[in-house]
């Protein structure tokens, strides 16, 4: 490639790039030119290893000088299932460097020990980005003999099965099978069973798990909360957090479509569930609504209303709850709860009073309402914040 420009250059050849912007201090023995934000460097790779028949037993824990291209470490082995490998013997180990190195699947690399500084053996990296804790021992084995040896859709298929409702990004799959965009593309269309979500990869088997794992975080939830209408979308997603977002909110989506779960306002329910009130229950709500209805501006306490009803205190509070959301009881401050067509009485009183003369004081408020500072001020304020009055000094325009 000496002496000419060209537009690539392949492995095995020898060639000078031009890197614009790049010191030279910048650069150090062992760095990888690659694209930008696909790759990362790793300091923990799963490998199949070999020892030359002339080598010492390697021991598990042992300290080897680690070569990769260009790149050196000191690498720890830890062996998977075996406490030593003998020597001409091929095992799978994880090697954890000192030096955190670019290193993609099929990436061959050598092993010295220390002293005399001789190669042992070498081998080849399977994952690049192996877990930190192994919850079942086996099944791995069997992951690592498909990276092994099979073919890059067994790879693929591997790593979406490991990945469960977590799935694996299409760059995130380059990144760990070591194939190009369009391999991994071009795969992913011909295997039945995967399913693509704009650059996300998932089973759909996964998908399916997924999603009766919701139907089934929603049931529960229902018989836990009967006196809640449903879950918001974010409280649902923390409930299965092990899901992306990406795998998550297709999961979500599938279900609204097949009406397995509906939506009623910013809450999810399943058909046919949500508030199942007894009969004290329903009583009780009843008795709050007209508590708060009947007493206009001037409301009651609330936990005056509430210490005359015939449930507990923590049902009774779930019941306040679900008419505040239904919008039936308003919330404008700490201590201030108003029922709605209260409010709505309200903005039509300004309305009528914008008329007569579009500014009003505290002292014209508390006339035309009747009710006192107490309650005049924090009114005001709810009136400001709903934009039908707006604060100018010590009095109010009507808007």
């Amino acid at each position: 490639m000496h002496g000419r420009v060209a537009d690539q250059a392949v492995a095995g050849q020898r060639t000078a790039l031009n890197l614009a912007g790049a010191a030279t201090e910048e650069l150090t023995r062992g760095m990888s030119l690659a694209p930008p934000a696909t790759f990362r460097p790793t300091s923990r790779v799963d490998v199949e290893l070999s020892l030359l028949p002339s080598a010492k037993p390697l021991k598990e824990r042992a300290r080897l000088h680690f070569h990769a291209y260009t790149a050196e470490a000191i690498a720890r082995v830890v062996l998977y299932g075996r406490k030593q490998v003998a020597p001409g013997e091929t095992a799978f180990a994880q090697l954890r460097l000192t030096d955190p190195a670019l290193l993609l699947p099929g990436d061959g690399f050598i092993l010295r020990q220390f002293s005399p500084v001789i190669t042992v053996g070498g081998g080849r990296v399977l994952e690049n980005t192996p877990p930190r804790k192994m919850k079942d021992a086996a099944a791995y084995a069997g992951f690592l003999k498909v990276l092994a040896a099979g073919s890059l859709a067994e790879v693929l298929h591997a790593h979406l099965t490991a990945s469960g409702a977590k799935g694996v990004s299409l760059t995130e799959m380059v990144a760990r099978t070591g194939a190009t965009v369009q391999q991994v593309t071009r795969l992913s269309l011909t295997l039945a069973n995967v399913v693509r979500i704009t650059d996300h990869f998932v089973l759909a088997g996964s998908l399916n798990l997924l999603r009766d794992g919701l139907l089934s975080v929603l049931d529960a939830f229902h018989k836990q909360n009967p006196l809640v209408a449903g879950m918001s979308k974010e409280e649902l997603r923390a409930q299965l957090s092990e899901a992306s977002p990406e795998v998550f909110n297709r999961a979500f989506e599938d279900a609204v479509k097949a009406r397995g779960i509906e939506l009623a306002g910013e809450l999810v329910h399943l058909p046919g569930r949500g508030v199942a009130m007894k009969d004290e229950e329903a009583e009780s709500r009843q008795t709050i609504e007209v508590a708060f209805a009947s007493a206009g501006l001037k409301v009651p306490a609330m936990k005056d209303v509430l210490a005359g009803l015939k449930v507990d205190k923590a049902r009774a509070q779930k019941i306040v709850t679900l008419l505040l959301r239904d919008k039936v009881l308003v919330k404008i401050s700490e201590d201030l709860v108003f029922h709605r067509d209260a409010l709505a009485d309200l903005r039509q009183r300004m309305a009528a009073e914008k008329l007569k003369s579009p500014r009003i004081d505290v002292g014209r408020f508390k006339d035309v309402t009747g009710v006192s500072r107490k309650y005049a001020i924090p009114l005001l304020e709810y009136l400001d914040r709903e934009r039908v009055t707006r604060r100018v000094g010590d009095e109010r325009v009507i808007l």
